[in-house]
């Protein structure tokens, strides 16, 4: 157990933290929770794998992508800073090495998958080239793990160059990824460069935010709620999100009130869970498609002819019903070797040998 910003917390689980041990701090867990929880809800959204649930959320699905993935990146990044200011065989072999692993054990399961399951990336390269190229494109199942694994290594060159240089680079890149002005092709690597100013952002200034953030009032989380809100309703009304840099912006004021509202949260008795959920995001980010479908399939069953009615309730259940199934797969699973975490040889393996 450590002291955190204001509540002691217990250290990461081992298929989180890994080698890297950090204390817990609970805003930030509540933070990740919420962005899970909108990752998920925006794939139940626009999943049509099923009849549909998408009711009358279907038109805030981009603003409501344009709050998750910032605030992910962002709170993934909160907690880097050490590990990036060591040296660089430190960070492959303490970071990379697991998020590699968990990236190719997934990314191949999600190949496989979409050959039989009505998922999302199908493509028509042949399934050992989709495999083979894995390390350099990534699967729509498992591309935020391989962004992570670019984050990581770019961050490390950066934080070696004066902050300003960094993040002006970032932003410039953001920009032109986020507009279309530049684009690689691949969806995935260009939301991977896109966001990648918010995982440098958080390693810059983590050390004054946390704080920060913890020592903020209900009032804080209400103004930027409402200045979000508004933001994404002017962006809405003009249809502004292509416009260069207000994807930008709204990214960066759905950090402030996901970050703020997750500090408030966070201390709310009976709400123990949002932060529970927020240490466990790993597990429901991979497994949350499979387990959508097998919710898909009930929801055809019970509403063969749609929902009527009840069609603009169900995406939010259905969230709810996901996540649920994807904790409880993985407390099933989280004992088989190599599934959730790097299996204990390649740990001996990366141990670096003592001097003689």
């Amino acid at each position: 157990m450590h002291r955190s910003w204001g509540r002691t917390v217990a250290h990461a689980p081992a298929y989180e933290a890994d080698a890297t041990r950090v204390a817990r701090v609970e805003w930030v867990d509540a933070a990740k929770a919420i962005a899970i929880i909108m990752v998920v809800f925006l794939h139940t959204v626009f999943n049509h794998a099923g009849s549909g649930a998408t009711g009358h959320w279907g038109p805030f699905v981009g603003l409501l992508d344009a709050f998750r993935l910032p605030l992910f990146f962002f709170t993934a990044g909160l907690f880097a800073g050490k590990v990036l200011r060591r040296p660089l065989a430190v960070l492959l072999r303490e970071r990379i090495s697991h998020l590699t692993w968990i990236y190719v054990i997934w990314s191949m399961v999600a190949v496989i998958a979409v050959l039989y399951l009505p998922l999302t990336g199908a493509t028509d390269r042949p399934p050992a080239l989709a495999l083979l190229l894995i390390p350099v494109l990534p699967t729509p199942a498992t591309w935020f793990i391989w962004a992570l694994i670019v984050h990581f290594v770019l961050a490390w060159f950066a934080v070696r160059v004066p902050p300003a240089i960094g993040l002006g680079v970032a932003t410039v890149v953001s920009l032109a990824f986020a507009s279309g002005l530049l684009t690689t092709g691949t969806l995935e690597i260009d939301k991977t460069l896109y966001h990648l100013v918010f995982f440098l952002l958080a390693v810059q200034i983590s050390a004054w935010v946390r704080p920060a953030v913890a020592s903020t009032g209900i009032w804080w989380a209400v103004a930027a709620v409402v200045g979000f809100g508004a933001g994404a309703a002017v962006v809405a009304k003009f249809s502004l999100l292509d416009i260069v840099g207000v994807r930008l912006v709204l990214g960066l004021l759905a950090v402030a009130a996901g970050c703020l509202v997750a500090r408030q949260i966070s201390a709310l008795r009976g709400f123990a869970w949002v932060s529970a959920l927020g240490r466990n995001t790993l597990p429901v980010y991979l497994l949350h498609w499979y387990v959508l479908l097998l919710v898909y399939a009930v929801v055809n069953t019970v509403f063969p002819r749609g929902a009527g009615v009840f069609t603009d309730v169900l995406a939010p259940v259905m969230t709810a019903l996901t996540i649920a199934g994807c904790l409880l797969v993985h407390r099933l699973t989280r004992a088989v070797p190599g599934l959730h975490a790097r299996p204990a040889w390649l740990i001996r393996a990366l141990r670096p040998v003592p001097p003689v």
